[in-house]
C-alpha cells in the first residue's frame, strides 16, 4: 500500500486456525462503579517506545489532565494525570527507571483543552489532531506495526486500523468497554485518526455484531473478523486487510480507546474514567468495575481466593506478572488471577484427567468431548525439550504463509535476514503465546520472537 488515499469494501474475515482457551474464571455481572481511589498511576513500563522525562514532581499539584511526563525525544508527547491532588512519590526501579508516578486524589480540578464539535473535527489538520491527542496524553493508545511500539509523533502510517474486537482468553470486548452511547464519541476519534494518514482508517467488529456505538459510522471502512483467538488481535487483522509495505508503517487502537479520543475533543477534558476486568478462578469474585484510569489493583479486583495465586496484567498468554501493591496500567484494562501451583498428580499424563484441556488430546477428556470451561493454574505440566515438528504449530498460526519451525529456528540461530524473510516481521505476539501454550516440549516461542525483534531494532 503507497502513501495515496486507498478504500476496501467492506468485508468479513472468518481465519479458521487458531485457539480459544478454555478457562475458567470469566466475569459476570453488571460494571461496578467503585468509589474514587486514594490514589492513581500512570507507568511508563506500559508505553513501549516512550522514555520518560519527568514533568510534576513530588509536592506538585496537579489537577485531571496536568501533564505528569514527556517523552525525552517528543516534549509534545506527554502523560496526564487522572486526578486532581499532589504528586506523592515517583517509584523507581534498577537503574533509576520509573515505575509509577503516583498523585494522592484530593479533588477534581481539571485542565482545560480546546473543544471542538463533531462537524469541525471532520477538518481538522494534522497538527491540530497530533497536538491534541500529543498534549491531551492519549497519543500513546497508538501502537504501530511492526514493533507494537507508540508510533514517533514525526511519522506517517500507511492507513490506520481500529479494532473493536477480543477474542484473548477472559478478555473483555466491546460488549463491557465500548458503551451503548459512546458512538458520537467514537466518530468524533475516527476523525481524528483520519487526520493523521493519507490512508484509509477501517473499523475491525465482531461477526454479526449489534452494538450500537459500532451502527452507521461514516468515512471508514468495516471489515468484521470472525473465528478463534486470535481473529480479534490487532496485529493479525493487519496482515489480513493489509500489511505493512516496504519500510512502512500500520497503526492501531482498540475501539474504546478511540472513542476516549473522541470525548478529549468534544468535551475539552480528560476522560479519566476506564473500565476494567478482573478475571480468573484465583479471585473470589470475578468483576468489572469502573474507577480512574491507574486506581490501585487491589481496588479493582477485590479479594483473592484463598491459596497462592498468581496476579497478571493482561492475559493468561501476553499478559506480564505484576505486584498486586502497584497500581494499574495505561493501556490494558484487564487482570487475570489464577492459582499459582504446580503439583505432581498420581500416574501423571496417563490419568484419565476428565478437568483438564490438553490441545494435543493427551487426556481421555480428549476423547469423550468433555467441554466448558476448565480452571487453569500456573504448572508447565512436563519439562523443556528441543523443538519437535510434529505439525501441531501451524494450527494455531493465523497469519498466512508463516512456517512457525522454520522462522523460530532462524530467530534461534541469530539469521536475521532469514527471519525478516520467513516472518519476523509479521508474527503477531498472540500466535507466539499460542504456540508456547501449545508446545509439548514447553519452548517460550514468545520469549524467542521478542528477543528477534530486539536484534532487528538493533541492527535494521
Amino acid at each position: 500500500m503507497s502513501g495515496a488515499p486507498e478504500r476496501w469494501t467492506m468485508s468479513l474475515h472468518v481465519l479458521k486456525k487458531g485457539l480459544d482457551v478454555p478457562i475458567a474464571g470469566e466475569v459476570t455481572g453488571n460494571i461496578v462503579d467503585l468509589p474514587v481511589p486514594a490514589s492513581v498511576s500512570v507507568a511508563p513500563r506500559d508505553l513501549p517506545g516512550i522514555t520518560p522525562r519527568i514533568l510534576s514532581r513530588e509536592g506538585a499539584s496537579v489537577k485531571v489532565g496536568t501533564a505528569l511526563f514527556a517523552d525525552k525525544a517528543q516534549p509534545d508527547l506527554r502523560l496526564v494525570s487522572a486526578a486532581a491532588g499532589e504528586v506523592r512519590e515517583i517509584v523507581r526501579g534498577p537503574r533509576r527507571v520509573v515505575l509509577d508516578h503516583v498523585v494522592s486524589v484530593t479533588g477534581d480540578a481539571a485542565e482545560s483543552f480546546r473543544q471542538w464539535d463533531l462537524g469541525a473535527l471532520k477538518k481538522i489538520s494534522r497538527d491540530e489532531a497530533r497536538i491534541g491527542l500529543g498534549h491531551g496524553g492519549l497519543w500513546p493508545v497508538l501502537r504501530c506495526r511492526p514493533l507494537d511500539k507508540v508510533p514517533t509523533m514525526g511519522s506517517t502510517p500507511q492507513w490506520i486500523l481500529v479494532s473493536a474486537t477480543e477474542t484473548g482468553p477472559l478478555a473483555p470486548g466491546a460488549d463491557l468497554l465500548l458503551g451503548a452511547g459512546d458512538g458520537e464519541a467514537l466518530q468524533a476519534g475516527l476523525y481524528v485518526l483520519k487526520a493523521l494518514t493519507p490512508g484509509a482508517v477501517a473499523v475491525a467488529v465482531p461477526q454479526g455484531t449489534t452494538h450500537p456505538a459500532l451502527a452507521n459510522l461514516k468515512d471508514v471502512d468495516v471489515h468484521q473478523f470472525g473465528g478463534p483467538h486470535p481473529s480479534g488481535d490487532p496485529s493479525v487483522q493487519i496482515n489480513h486487510i493489509a500489511p505493512p509495505k516496504g519500510n512502512g508503517q500500520v497503526w492501531y487502537a482498540r475501539a474504546w480507546d478511540v472513542a476516549l479520543i473522541g470525548r478529549l475533543f468534544l468535551e475539552g477534558r480528560y476522560p479519566a474514567q476506564r473500565v476494567y476486568t478482573a478475571a480468573g478462578t484465583g479471585l473470589a469474585a470475578p468483576r468489572a468495575v469502573r474507577t480512574l484510569c491507574g486506581a490501585p489493583i487491589r481496588t479493582i479486583t477485590g479479594d483473592a481466593a484463598p491459596g497462592p495465586v498468581r496476579w497478571i496484567l493482561g492475559s493468561v498468554l501476553t499478559g506480564q506478572v505484576v505486584d498486586p501493591e502497584r497500581w494499574a496500567g495505561f493501556t490494558n484494562r484487564m487482570f487475570t488471577v489464577i492459582p499459582d501451583r504446580a503439583e505432581r498428580r498420581l500416574f501423571g499424563w496417563t490419568a484419565p484427567n476428565l478437568g483438564d484441556f490438553s490441545y494435543h488430546r493427551a487426556f481421555l477428556s480428549g476423547f469423550l468431548g468433555a467441554g466448558g470451561r476448565k480452571v487453569m493454574d500456573t504448572g508447565l505440566r512436563g519439562g523443556v525439550r528441543s523443538m519437535v515438528p510434529v505439525g501441531y504449530y501451524r494450527g494455531v498460526v493465523a497469519t498466512p504463509d508463516i512456517e512457525p519451525e522454520f522462522l523460530f529456528r532462524s530467530i534461534i540461530a541469530g539469521d536475521l535476514e532469514e527471519s525478516v524473510k520467513l516472518g519476523l516481521l509479521d508474527l503477531s505476539m498472540e500466535e507466539a503465546a499460542l504456540l508456547t501454550y501449545v508446545c509439548p516440549s514447553k519452548i517460550e516461542f514468545d520469549v524467542i520472537l521478542r528477543d528477534g525483534l530486539a536484534l532487528y531494532e538493533k541492527e535494521a
